[in-house]
């Protein structure tokens, strides 16, 4: 088969396991969520607004009961695990509060792999545009995570610089990958 087969669409590409592809991020999103909530435990105040809580609640969610910003994760975690879906949009703004937090503890954030990939690549299509106008036309490649995505020549850094750098909280762009 000629070379530029592969990249058409129905082609004879070389198939790989999807069965973990899915859209539904509910355990994820319920994973990032406790974690912040075992950060936002250890904070005197957390800083975190009611609005970006509410804007966390997947459509339909029951109001988070309890006043502190723990509970409040907790109980949208819990409301996720009992069968809500969420889609990535949510778990997307999930991870920039978890963020916040773990950067106002002065803690190192984790993430895990398949979380902080889904989580680039939707921000990195609804990043603003001067944002966008930086990854253009370039492969974004996490250094720490295993995980690439998009054509050209490839930008990397750690999927946490990624995505704070996507999401509109850092101004320190990918670096370009020594060849």
């Amino acid at each position: 088969m000629s070379d530029f087969m592969r990249y058409l669409p129905l082609s004879g590409r070389e198939r790989v396991d999807e069965s973990g592809v899915h859209s539904d991020r509910r355990i994820e999103y319920a994973e990032v969520l406790e974690q912040a909530a075992l950060i936002a435990d250890g904070l005197p105040e957390p800083g975190i607004a009611a609005g970006d809580l509410d804007r966390l609640r997947p459509r339909g969610a029951p109001e988070a009961s309890g006043d502190a910003l723990p509970d409040r994760l907790r109980a949208l975690a819990a409301d996720a695990r009992n069968g809500r879906k969420v889609p990535v949009r949510l778990l997307a703004r999930a991870v920039l509060v978890y963020l916040d937090l773990a950067r106002r503890a002065g803690g190192t954030p984790t993430l895990a792999p398949i979380t902080s990939g889904a989580v680039a690549l939707y921000l990195a299509t609804a990043a603003p545009t001067e944002i966008r106008a930086v990854i253009r036309q370039h492969a974004l490649r996490a250094t720490d995570a295993g995980w690439e995505f998009g054509r050209g020549s490839v930008l990397e850094s750690t999927a946490i610089e990624m995505i704070e750098f996507l999401g509109g909280r850092s101004l320190t762009p990918p670096r370009r990958a020594a060849n």
